[in-house]
């Protein structure tokens, strides 16, 4: 009856060793796991890291694309104008020829075409008897654009050469000092509009200016 108590005690013994090794095998089994999963997190973070990266560099590069293509388009609009322009031109032999060009583009209200062609008139033909007439529809295209400081210099330049359309060209000069919140200067201006052209047409609407 001893030996058989004594027995049961040695397996159970025998049984706790055996468990107890199965027990640090698998702790052992999990901490290898914890560092292989501590490595798997370092490289995943690592792969995000670096495709944030290449993301963020491929956004710059979108980026510049877009502002070259936008370059591109820009320039390739200018270059169409430009041809246009000239060969809307080309045709023209004679001042008045050019001159009438011109000034069916500005009464058609291509006021870009007809402010080249007024201009290119002018280079072309300074001594002209159309010269004072394309100067004065020069600033006045200057003027539709609400370019208002070119627009003011360009009618300073047709009041120092031309007669002819002084009274519209003072006028249209106080619009532009009108535009530019050039008070002084408008009033003197259309003062000096009705002084000189009293009842003209002019300056009944200088006085009606005034009054605003």
């Amino acid at each position: 009856m001893a030996g058989l108590v004594f027995s049961g005690c040695v397996a159970t013994t025998t049984d706790v060793d055996r468990l107890q090794d199965s027990l640090d095998s698998v702790q052992k089994s999990q901490a290898d796991l914890v560092v292989k999963l501590d490595e798997l997190q370092t490289t995943l973070e690592a792969l995000n890291a670096g495709l944030e990266s290449n993301q963020n560099k491929m956004g710059d590069l979108s980026v510049k694309l877009d502002d070259t293509q936008t370059g591109l388009v820009s320039r390739m609009d200018l270059i169409s104008r430009l041809l246009s322009e000239a060969t809307h031109y080309a045709a023209v032999a004679v001042p008045g020829d050019f001159y009438r060009a011109a000034y069916g583009d500005y009464l058609a209200g291509k006021i870009d075409l007809a402010l080249s062609g007024f201009e290119g008139f002018l280079e072309r033909y300074p001594d002209s008897d159309l010269a004072d007439d394309a100067q004065f529809y020069l600033a006045d295209c200057y003027l539709q654009k609400k370019d208002y400081k070119a627009a003011r210099a360009e009618f300073d330049k047709v009041l120092a050469v031309s007669r002819e359309f002084r009274a519209q060209a003072l006028l249209k000069r106080a619009y532009a000092l009108q535009g530019m919140k050039q008070a002084k200067d408008r009033k003197l201006t259309l003062d000096a509009l009705m002084k000189e052209f009293p009842g003209s047409p002019e300056a009944e609407a200088a006085k009606d200016l005034l009054k605003e």
